[in-house]
């Protein structure tokens, strides 16, 4: 009995320590290039600017699950930033909400953000 409930103590430990370090991870990385890529939150700031499209970024669906929704939305922002270097962009705007770790974003380009 008493190996039983270890070997269970164990797996809960190990289980815990699983989900705490997903937690704790960042996915996504910020590509060199895209570290001056602005994020607003509207397209108020980004009036003057010239739109050049929009891009659908995603992460792992389940990440839901073991991240805030703060994380979720800063590694959202990470990925569009990336994306709007891609195209020539400078500045990114949120068109959606989060939806299974997925959101669509406004890119655009600004001389002077």
């Amino acid at each position: 009995m008493n190996l039983i409930i270890k070997k269970l103590h164990i797996r809960t430990l190990l289980l815990t320590s699983i989900i705490t370090l997903l937690s704790a991870c960042s996915f996504v990385s910020l590509d060199p290039q895209a570290k001056d890529v602005m994020v607003s939150p509207t397209t108020n700031e980004l009036s003057r600017c010239k739109f050049l499209g929009k891009t659908t970024v995603s992460l792992w669906a389940k990440a839901e699950n073991f991240q805030s929704q703060d994380d979720i939305n800063d590694q959202l922002n990470t990925l569009a930033r990336n994306q709007a270097t891609k195209m020539g962009g400078n500045a990114v705007t949120p068109d959606s909400k989060i939806n299974n770790g997925q959101r669509t974003y406004r890119i655009y380009t600004c001389s002077n953000k």
